[in-house]
């Protein structure tokens, strides 16, 4: 027989305690991970005589992990699910007629809190994955990836329009500014894009300095692999563990136009000191194997195991491994057995230049293969050359090999999986230090999964002995 449901609801005394599943995720959460921390990360920001309560500092930073988890982007819609779900509301200890806190409270609150809170959470988290034996500390795995900023490429407009709104702001301003982040977040505006060496602050050339977007300004054009239209975006660089569980170890965001190796010494540095760990070697694709980044990783005492770059232009003359160079006597030998002897030390580039004598080389048969110059051949040796030479036989190694594979597997998985489930695609926050604490949340969640299955692991029961050990005591015959 066809029967309707009739919508007919009964007044019932309930306890939300009951309706969540003893197996929910979200009870596994507060049960195994413990925020009562973030009240002293946040103290210095609140009053304790005056002004009204505020909402609980650890029920924010729950409810950005919920966000977080369940892969939302809005901070209206997440509100909207918390009041709705019966977890949600257990997980952060509101009742079933209890009002959940206002969409626009979060972003008072994470603009009150600024990067440095962000930058702390992200550091505690870190150090709890030590406590769990989760950082090996051996290896560390550089990588990074962009990710398009929550602004139109067709909002851009000409630079100097938005420095002089800025700056008659600045003139008039309506309010005392935000108190800038302490010493954790110094990076971000390092990395900031006007602040790099060997770039003059007047001189504009690409379309990043040329065109800004009002509407997120920090944001750079990027270009796409894909024969797509450029997108104004970021770059969020990450510093990987290379033990089993892949723990973060450094989240930073810069403008697009920040090159993956620029920030690659200073997160290797800020790691090793941070967490106190030996390093003993740095992974990166080709685009971290720069002299710099090589020379001072090896200071360091850290292996290099990167590619290196090789920025030479490529000409249809003889290259420099034509050349034999003679250790004892300091000085290049080439094709036709002619002497290259060293003739200046240029400190500025950090070279040394071998030349040939010009006559020698005008009279010399295969003068068009080699140099059409002049005053004949030139070479160009770095300064750190024999740590150059070191490197390049790393790369020979097993180690190597096998470092370079597991690269592949170590971190850009991490990205992929940010972009599949915790909305990585693009940020929904604008400004770079926005941005910054946006990814760092991100990487401080995706810490937190991994902690949170090291942790279950260790509370699941020993599993039962196979039978084969049971046989082994088992009597042989009655």
């Amino acid at each position: 027989m066809l029967q309707q449901k009739a919508r007919s609801f009964q007044p019932h005394l309930v306890n939300l305690e009951s309706l969540v599943p003893e197996n929910n995720f979200y009870r596994q959460v507060e049960a195994k991970l413990d925020l009562s921390f973030v009240r002293e990360l946040v103290q210095n920001h609140y009053s304790f005589r005056m002004g009204r309560p505020s909402i609980d500092p650890v029920v924010f930073f729950k409810l950005q992990l919920i966000m977080f988890f369940e892969g939302i982007r809005s901070e209206r819609q997440l509100m909207d699910m918390v009041a709705m779900r019966l977890d949600h509301r257990w997980y952060l200890g509101y009742d079933l007629d209890e009002s959940v806190p206002n969409h626009s409270s979060l972003s008072k609150i994470r603009d009150r809190y600024g990067l440095e809170v962000f930058q702390k959470f992200f550091e505690r988290i870190v150090e709890l994955c030590i406590e769990a034996g989760l950082v090996w500390g051996k290896e560390l795995y550089f990588d990074g990836t962009k990710i398009r900023a929550n602004a139109s490429i067709e909002s851009v407009t000409h630079r100097w329009y938005w420095q002089a709104k800025e700056h008659i702001e600045d003139l008039f301003p309506e309010s005392e500014p935000i108190e800038q982040a302490a010493i954790e977040s110094r990076f971000v505006e390092k990395y900031d894009g006007t602040r790099l060496s060997g770039r003059r602050a007047k001189t504009y050339k690409r379309t990043a300095d040329l065109k800004v977007s009002p509407t997120d300004p920090d944001a750079s054009p990027m270009s796409r692999f894909n024969g797509d239209r450029a997108k104004l975006g970021y770059h969020t660089h990450y510093v990987v563990d290379g033990g089993k569980a892949r723990i973060i170890l450094a989240a930073l965001t810069t403008p697009a136009s920040i090159m993956d190796n620029t920030p690659m010494l200073d997160l290797a540095r800020w790691v090793r000191f941070r967490w106190r760990i030996k390093p003993e070697i740095a992974v990166g694709d080709a685009k971290y194997g720069t002299i710099t980044n090589i020379s001072e990783l090896e200071q360091d005492g850290i292996r290099a195991y990167t590619p290196i770059t090789d920025l030479r232009q490529r000409t249809k003359y003889y290259p420099t491994e034509n050349f034999d160079y003679d250790t004892d006597q300091d000085q290049y030998i080439c094709p036709q057995g002619e002497v290259l002897p060293l003739w200046s030390r240029r400190k500025t580039e950090q070279v040394y230049v071998y030349r040939a004598d010009y006559r020698i080389c005008n009279a010399c048969p295969v003068k068009k293969a080699c140099t059409g110059s002049k005053s004949g051949r030139h070479i160009f040796r770095p300064f750190t050359q024999p740590m150059l030479d070191r490197v390049r036989g790393y790369h020979q190694t097993e180690a190597y090999k096998k470092a370079m594979r597991k690269r592949q597997a170590w971190v850009e998985p991490l990205f992929g999986e940010g972009k599949q489930w915790h909305q990585m695609r693009r940020f929904r926050l604008r400004r770079l230090r926005k941005v910054n604490i946006e990814g760092l949340l991100r990487a401080a969640g995706q810490n937190i999964k991994r902690l949170l299955k090291q942790i279950s692991n260790k509370l699941q029961p020993d599993p039962p002995p196979p039978l084969a050990l049971f046989a082994y005591f088992l009597p042989t015959s009655i």
